[in-house]
C-alpha cells in the first residue's frame, strides 16, 4: 500500500492526481493498478467513473 500512496503523492506533486480525478478516475486504484501491471498481471482497466 506505501508503493501506492507513493505513486499518488507524486502525482499530485506534479498536479496530475487533480486532472486525472477530475476526468473521473480514481488516482489510487490507477496506482494500485499500475503496480500489478509492472509485476506482470494482466489488468483490465475499465476507464472513468460513470
Amino acid at each position: 500500500m506505501k508503493v501506492a500512496e507513493a505513486i499518488v503523492a507524486e502525482l499530485e506533486r506534479q498536479g496530475v492526481a487533480e486532472a486525472v480525478a477530475n476526468l473521473g478516475f480514481d488516482p489510487m486504484r490507477m496506482a494500485k493498478e499500475v503496480i500489478r501491471a509492472a509485476d506482470g498481471d494482466v489488468v483490465p482497466f475499465p476507464g472513468p467513473r460513470q
